[in-house]
């Protein structure tokens, strides 16, 4: 399943609607992931040396290796956190996960989260570590839990690789607070999306031995089935067990088994049944744990569990939640409907939203761009220090900090996306932008919900750690006078540079887009160009891109190109037109094909991005007529860069 329109328009609207007061205040969940050349930043790094993004990110290159974080500082202070990981470990090679927490000048000392060695049979044998509890709090098998809050953290892995070296794929670390919200988010009807469909597992057709404590590789074995490996349930259940306490349960290790059988998996703690459906939309299952006493999950085939793991599915169209239980006593009876309050209390209240994320390494994968603006190409290119060529028609379009995209498949240090917020027509479906982006621009940190956009064409943020400068058209999450960055750290931006986000855009948004679009007159047309930094400050946009940005500063993402532009707007007469509403010109007077665009100022008035610079015109400079002598259809001749007929069409998004 794509990452189609549908899930695109219901993500944008989540996050208005949070701008708006929607949805309730969440509690402070949050999940580091190290999966990108990005996300590497600032690491130390002894004995390990960088892989093509398509392999992975990091390989031994001696036979003893350490990565460690950098520190990194949490939305809010925890009390909870888990570790993940995923590595291929040939025979005899070792790797072992640590962290370290700081409320202070002080850290803590080094807590290990357990150990993993590779077998001949292809497969981990892991162990959680012996007892560790101290005046800061204590390893509880596979969660540190900590006696008051702390405000930082850093994490290493210890490799030792005497034969052969170990590929590290991901690393993870998810921390909570105690507080969650009583009650779940109300549930919205136009934000259901179709079940997804696996295939039920039960464990309690297996034999006495196993069948009461192999809940979560039950719950494994059918997400990885739905990825398209089956394996016998019995089969996962020694892949993850754990050999100190010989349980099977340990959260990090069944992500650990997914990720050696070639998935990504980590455990994270998502804020609500929200992100539950966000997952679901992608088509994603997600296996989630619960706690719940006599009474508290109607429906269930067990009574009460201190800790129970399912598969999540779907919601019906009431937003309850559908799941595949394998406590169920059959295969065909793991099929479970769960109220939407009773299910948000024994996963989000009491298991602070544990969920294990399992699916392919890239396919349909969700990362975010991580650096001020992105080039996303027709094809891969090769490394080359000179400058872009303004009209080099392999340029398609550039992403912003902070926007999504969808992977496809990468090949060596490149990645083949969909741009989310930059709808694509294909096939009569709408889809994001497609193309080519270098992985090392994109970060799997997913941004804190918009509620501010930057209004000046750059915007210089201020960090710890030096300055950033962000184009305009840029959504982030700003707390008084300063915002939120992806990595969690904060930054100081001026207060003229940023404007509140519309929660629901509307009319008033009109001079919002003309003063946008005024930003880059005199700038050159460059082909592409969709941001406010550029190569070169004279370099400016193309004429759908100066449309798309016009929008997006007011919270409305329209599609990328002029003709889908028109596509998506809404036709109007000539008389209807009114300042920040749109004009397009067909290729050929007989052709249904749009290949430019004018954002209209009023009067006769235009603005436009033109094969030579951004500037303003009128109707009458560039038809020989008046805008009040021309109607939508008509067949005009237009001036530049040389006399061509074609036909006008009139649009608009409000």
């Amino acid at each position: 399943m794509r990452f189609d329109n549908h899930c695109r328009t219901r993500r944008l609207v989540l996050a208005l609607a949070a701008i708006a007061g929607a949805r309730s205040v969440q509690a402070m969940n949050h999940t580091f992931v190290l999966r990108t050349p990005l996300d590497a930043d600032g690491f130390q790094m002894e004995g390990l040396t960088r892989v093509p993004f398509s392999e992975g990110l990091l390989r031994t290159a001696r036979s003893s290796a350490v990565l460690e974080s950098k520190i990194i500082r949490p939305p809010e202070p925890f009390d909870d956190l888990v570790g993940s990981w995923n590595a291929v470990l040939p025979a005899g090679a070792r790797v072992e996960m640590q962290v370290q927490v700081s409320s202070g000048p002080d850290w803590s000392t080094w807590y290990s989260l357990g150990t993993a060695i590779g077998q001949s049979k292809k497969h981990l044998e892991m162990g959680s570590p012996a007892s560790q509890e101290d005046s800061r709090g204590l390893v509880d098998v596979d969660t540190l839990k900590l006696k008051s809050p702390a405000e930082a953290l850093r994490y290493r892995l210890i490799f030792s690789a005497p034969d052969r070296p170990i590929l590290l794929r991901l690393a993870a670390v998810t921390v909570s607070d105690s507080w969650a919200p009583v009650e779940p988010p109300p549930w919205r009807p136009d934000s259901w999306s179709p079940e997804v469909k696996v295939r039920g597992r039960s464990q309690m057709i297996e034999s006495s031995d196993y069948k009461h404590d192999i809940c979560s590789p039950t719950a494994l074995a059918a997400v990885l089935e739905r990825w398209g490996v089956n394996r016998r349930t019995l089969d996962i259940a020694e892949r993850v067990r754990d050999q100190t306490t010989g349980d099977f349960g340990d959260w990090a290790f069944n992500a650990a088994a997914a990720g050696a059988l070639g998935f990504e998996a980590y455990v994270s703690r998502l804020n609500s049944l929200d992100d539950l459906a966000e997952e679901i939309a992608l088509g994603r299952p997600i296996v989630v744990s619960v706690t719940f006493g006599a009474g508290e999950l109607a429906g269930s085939p067990i009574k009460a569990s201190r800790g129970h793991l399912l598969v999540v599915t779907g919601f019906t169209r009431e937003g309850d939640v559908l799941v595949m239980d394998p406590a169920g006593p059959s295969d065909k009876k793991t099929r479970r409907i769960y109220d939407r309050g009773q299910f948000h209390r024994a996963w989000r209240v009491n298991k602070r939203g544990l969920a294990y994320l399992v699916g392919p390494l890239f396919d349909d994968r969700r990362l975010t761009v991580g650096v001020p603006v992105a080039d996303l190409w027709a094809s891969p290119r090769r490394e080359s220090k000179a400058k872009p060529a303004l009209d080099d028609r392999g340029h398609l379009t550039q992403l912003l900090y902070g926007e999504s995209v969808t992977v496809q498949r990468a090949r060596g240090d490149w990645v083949q996306v969909l741009a989310d917020e930059q709808d694509h027509l294909v096939r009569g479906s709408w889809q994001g932008y497609p193309g080519w982006l270098r992985a090392d621009q994109l970060t799997a940190a997913l941004p804190s919900t918009p509620n501010a956009v930057v209004r000046t064409r750059q915007a210089i943020l201020h960090k710890e750690d030096g300055l950033l400068v962000l184009s305009v058209g840029t959504r982030l999450s700003r707390q008084g006078s300063r915002v939120r960055l992806l990595d969690g750290s904060q930054a100081q931006a001026s207060e003229d540079a940023l404007i509140v986000l519309e929660a629901v855009p509307n009319e008033s948004c009109r001079p919002l887009i003309l003063k946008t679009a005024e930003l880059f007159l005199g700038t050159s047309y460059y082909w592409g160009g969709r941001s406010g930094v550029q190569p070169d400050h004279t370099w400016g946009v193309d004429c759908s891109g100066l449309v798309n940005l016009a929008y997006h500063v007011c919270g409305i993402d329209t599609p990328r190109d002029a003709d889908k532009q028109r596509a998506k707007s809404r036709p109007i007469a000539r008389q209807d037109l009114r300042p920040g509403d749109l004009v397009f010109l067909t290729e050929k007077p007989r052709s249904k094909k749009v290949d430019h665009v004018f954002i209209y100022t009023g009067g006769d008035g235009l603005i436009e991005s033109c094969p030579d610079r951004v500037t303003r015109t009128t109707f009458a400079e560039r038809f020989g007529v008046k805008l009040d002598q021309i109607e939508a259809g008509q067949i005009v001749t237009t001036a530049l860069p040389k006399p061509r007929q074609r036909k006008i069409f009139f649009g608009s998004y409000f």
